[in-house]
């Protein structure tokens, strides 16, 4: 049997466990810190074709309104045999005399080197009822092309966001900050001092006079990122 001093030292100890406990001090919650800033570079697109519009005027009898497509692809071969011709319009209304009335418009691809004198191989595709115009040249850039220019503008949107990671670490060498997060926003089009496109009306009268094409027409893109650096602040020691 236990004698009452040692009973009463058992609970004096055992009450003085929950304080000890209690007096422990629980460190705060760690303190995220974030730097945000916009980042913004341009590229220049470059279009190494134009898209060639053709307008085909053709009348027809029912009788040779089967062979009215091939007759249309025929003429555009004559304006330019290696281009891939597609028609991406064709009307047809009838006139006072009975005849169909068709009108159609092709679209193609062509090399800086076959842009000359595309009016007067126009002329030589046309004959009586088909009569064969440039409808316009575009010097747009294709989907690849425009990928590309993308593609190299993230990749220098990275460079930049590391590099001013670098430069935040060391401004602030007792953070150690990283990319929390990284938007893209929409690529917009850097406004050009003249306008891409060329319409035939125009300016036909004008390129059919040059002797040569000049380089291939470019436009330039912008991406903006908004990015954030985060860190965990260390707290301050007592």
């Amino acid at each position: 049997m236990r004698s009452l001093p040692a009973l009463t030292l058992a609970a004096a100890l055992a009450l003085a466990v929950p304080a000890v406990a209690s007096a422990q001090v629980v460190p705060p919650p760690p303190v995220l810190d974030s730097v945000s800033l916009n980042l913004s570079v341009e590229e220049w697109v470059r279009s190494e074709t134009a898209r060639v519009s053709l307008i085909v005027d053709a009348a027809s009898n029912g009788a040779d309104a089967a062979n009215l497509r091939a007759e249309i692809q025929k003429a555009a071969g004559v304006v330019a045999d290696k281009a891939e011709w597609r028609i991406v319009r064709l009307d047809q209304r009838a006139d006072e005399a009975g005849l169909n009335r068709w009108q159609a418009e092709l679209e193609a691809r062509l090399p800086e080197a076959q842009l000359a004198n595309l009016a007067d191989k126009a002329k030589k595709a046309s004959r009586p009822g088909l009569q064969v115009r440039v409808g316009g040249v575009a010097f747009d850039p294709t989907l690849a092309e425009v990928e590309a220019a993308k593609a190299k503008l993230r990749e220098s949107l990275y460079r930049q966001v590391t590099e001013e990671m670098k430069r935040l670490n060391a401004a602030f060498p007792d953070r150690q900050y990283r990319v929390g997060n990284l938007d893209f926003m929409d690529f917009e089009p850097v406004p050009a001092p003249q306008p891409v496109m060329r319409s035939a009306v125009a300016n036909m009268a004008k390129a059919e006079s040059m002797e040569f094409v000049a380089p291939g027409v470019q436009d330039k893109l912008r991406l903006t990122a908004r990015v954030m650096y985060s860190a965990f602040a260390t707290p301050p020691k007592n």
